[in-house]
């Protein structure tokens, strides 16, 4: 299915063009409404144009197979603004020949600046921007253009004249406009029974051929007189569109506009860019979800930059990737790019054949047709929200600050404008992505109490440990630490470290620092360093992005090397190292005698004297491996010196992992005393180690002939074991609830 076929190509731009081409009308009719009623058979025509050049220009040169470009709902909207303050300008009088095509051409080159900037977009690679504007800002855009919409088309829906609406929809109501309002409302049914029971034809094509019927038969049955006559596009003819758009700027003193409607061009033209990228990534997204396949966002920007600045010779009307007409084409069969560039060819082809049937088409269908996407438009999260919001509890607040955006965002398109609307939606994305990030940079924080180090110690170290622990306090950060969220932060593990010795700060989720966030390391350091306190610094120095910023700030210099590890078990057992020196010495703590330790305990000295005969003293080099995994001896290890750690191979990535560290005084190698099966896992000496070892064999002999001295040894063995599962589980509940 996924290989080229003409048939498949052919039959999606076909239903692709079935429903861009009245929409395509309908907009340029719209967009420059303010031209008046003689003006709208050009208007119409520009409308196609756009769908015609743009659609065909960004098919070929964009990065999403299947994508269906034309005149948006949003994109008129904003023409629709720029074209009502050109007619208004003073600077191109009423009555001045040509004032059409010049108020056309600077319109143009609206949107020629608008296909620049998305060029720009897509050469500077932030196609993906779109992925971080919030969805309440979104949804909030598009709720306020589906009112405007609504609200531009009913003078067309009820037959009144630009302007006249709504005063005279209650006092100068005639027939004429009741005709006209069944016809509009015939469309607007037609579209939405379609949608839900005729899903093989396209809905616009049935709203308008529903339409057109009502306003057939209306004119069959002589209900029209001259007096009551239905406004319609007017004469359209057949002609092949010329780049003539920008031809009457050269006959007219362009001094005589102020500079401020200029610059009015160039911010409108840029949101015209913003807007119409944003759009047509959605719609790249929605095709992707529906072939499974990924677009490229930037070239996808260039594609649609390089159609809207050849439509603009044409005419002005920004064009942009169409979600319905999209997803018409990929489901009628197209995969390809050509399907894109066919629809366009169709455009032209029906255009030439049926130009003056298009033109008798009443007005009241196409503000059928764009009512219909004006309600489709409505975000549906929206009604969720408000019916949730009165139904939840514990997330109301998020609820509610979510449709507050949503709102806002609404009311400012509806009453200001849409360039106001995009700028503070622009404005709130920000506010509203730092609020988040400053919110939910310490993911969790606990203390040695909760959480040890992989090294294990002999149990008095433990407790002493458990009973010290909050002296060693750990922050997981998460995100960015940057200007919106560091100085926060800083304050925040200010107040938390008052009663701790030593902070470590996990940065392994850490995405981005700024230079805000690194010299707020610093200033953290140097406060708890006069407090005779320790800041330490895990997963930095294995990032050679963050660590590489820390360098160039002079932020890895002003804090000591020794401040930093390379993840945070190492960090947590240099900082448990530090407070255990308070309890005991290191020579203390590297040798244990062999009676004090934890698989003694409760041993009498005859015991001790008849266990200790049955033990073999051995000493390793650092380095020297004490159990190979997978071998099958038996024996029993307790640790009165140095240091050994457990790893185990990872064969997937040909490296091992070290599980534990013991200490002097633990007991090791119980498993395969108790169980019989072959080692789990290696131990090596960390550094020179001193070992007693009971073989396999003499703890028979001890079984045999002293059963008293064996019991004990595994009810110690026993206690080791409940005690390191009780830590462990701890643990485990803590970072699984955290």
């Amino acid at each position: 299915m996924n290989s080229f076929s003409f048939k498949r190509e052919f039959s999606g731009a076909l239903s692709a063009a079935i429903i861009t081409l009245p929409m395509a009308v309908a907009y340029g009719v719209t967009a420059f409404d303010s031209l008046g009623p003689a003006f709208r058979p050009q208007a119409a025509l520009i409308g196609l144009n756009a769908a015609i050049f743009g659609g065909f220009l960004a098919a070929l040169c964009g990065g999403t197979p299947a994508q269906i470009s034309g005149p948006k709902a949003p994109l008129t909207l904003i023409l629709t603004f720029v074209v009502g303050t050109l007619s208004a300008e003073a600077g191109i009088p009423q009555g001045l020949p040509g004032r059409e095509m010049i108020i056309v051409g600077l319109a143009s080159a609206c949107v020629l600046i608008g296909g620049v900037s998305q060029l720009l977009f897509g050469s500077l690679k932030i196609g993906n921007v779109v992925k971080y504007v919030p969805h309440p800002v979104v949804a909030g855009f598009m709720n306020g253009i589906a009112i405007l919409l609504i609200w531009n088309q009913l003078n067309p829906l009820l037959g009144f004249e630009r302007g006249i609406f709504p005063a005279n929809a209650f006092f100068g109501f005639t027939p004429s406009n009741g005709f006209s309002l069944l016809i509009g409302l015939s469309t607007v049914i037609a579209v939405f029974l379609s949608r839900r029971y005729a899903k093989r034809i396209p809905s616009l094509l049935s709203g308008l051929l529903a339409g057109s019927a009502v306003y057939t038969l209306l004119t069959l049955f002589s209900v029209f007189s001259d007096r009551y006559a239905i406004p319609s596009v007017g004469e359209l003819r057949a002609t092949i569109p010329l780049p003539t758009a920008y031809l009457a700027l050269f006959n007219y003193n362009l001094a005589n506009i102020p500079l401020s409607v200029y610059s009015k061009l160039v911010v409108y033209g840029v949101v015209l860019g913003m807007v119409g990228s944003m759009e047509s990534l959605m719609s790249s997204v929605a095709i992707d979800n529906l072939s499974g396949k990924r677009h490229d966002s930037n070239r996808e920007l260039l594609g649609q930059g390089a159609g809207n600045m050849a439509a603009s010779f044409f005419g002005a009307l920004f064009s942009a990737g169409s979600i319905p007409r999209s997803s018409a084409n990929y489901l009628a069969g197209a995969r390809s790019k050509m399907s894109g560039a066919a629809c366009s060819v169709l455009i032209l082809v029906i255009f030439l054949t049926l130009a003056p049937l298009i033109g008798k088409i009443p007005l009241a269908v196409f503000a059928g047709i764009i009512i219909s996407v004006g309600l489709n438009l409505f975000d549906r999260s929206t009604f969720r929200f408000f019916r949730s919001l009165f139904k939840t509890v514990t997330a109301r607040k998020e609820v509610a600050s979510s449709l507050l955006v949503n709102l806002s965002v609404a009311a400012i398109t509806v009453s200001v404008n849409l360039i106001t609307a995009v700028l503070i939606g622009v404005g709130i994305s920000t506010i509203y992505s730092m609020v988040k990030m400053s919110t939910s940079v310490l993911r969790r924080e606990y203390s040695a109490r909760r959480v040890s180090s992989k090294r294990v110690r002999q149990a008095q170290q433990s407790r002493y440990l458990r009973e010290h622990g909050r002296k060693i306090l750990v922050f997981e950060l998460q995100g960015p630490i940057f200007f919106g969220s560091a100085d926060r932060l800083a304050m925040l593990i200010e107040k938390k470290t008052a009663a701790a010795v030593y902070c470590i700060l996990d940065m392994k989720r850490v995405n981005e620092i700024d230079t805000t966030g690194a010299n707020i390391l610093v200033r953290l350091h140097r406060v708890m360093d006069r407090q005779n306190k320790r800041l330490l610094i895990s997963h930095l120095i294995g990032n050679p992005f963050l660590w590489g910023f820390l360098e160039a700030t002079g932020a890895a210099g002003a804090i000591p090397k020794e401040n930093f590890f390379e993840d945070t078990d190492a960090a947590l057992e240099w900082a448990e190292d530090h407070v255990l020196a308070e309890f005991s010495s290191e020579e203390d703590r590297r040798n244990y005698p062999l009676e004090e330790t934890d698989l003694l305990l409760g041993f009498g000295s005859h015991e001790l004297e008849n266990f200790r005969r049955e033990l073999d003293r051995l000493e390793f080099r650092k380095g020297e491996e004490l159990i190979r995994e997978g071998e099958k001896n038996r024996d029993l290890y307790i640790l009165t010196r140095g240091s050994v750690s457990v790893k185990i191979n990872l064969p997937a990535s040909n490296r091992k992992k070290r599980l534990f560290t013991f200490s002097a005084g633990v007991v090791f190698g119980e498993m395969a005393l108790l169980d019989g099966n072959p080692r789990s896992a290696q131990v090596v000496a960390e550094e020179d180690s001193e070992v007693y070892r009971l073989s396999y064999d003499r703890f028979g002999v001890l079984c045999r002939e002293n059963s008293g001295v064996a019991v004990k040894l595994l009810q110690n063995i026993a206690v080791v074991l409940s005690h390191r599962l009780r830590v462990r589980s701890e643990e485990v509940r803590m970072l699984e609830d955290g």
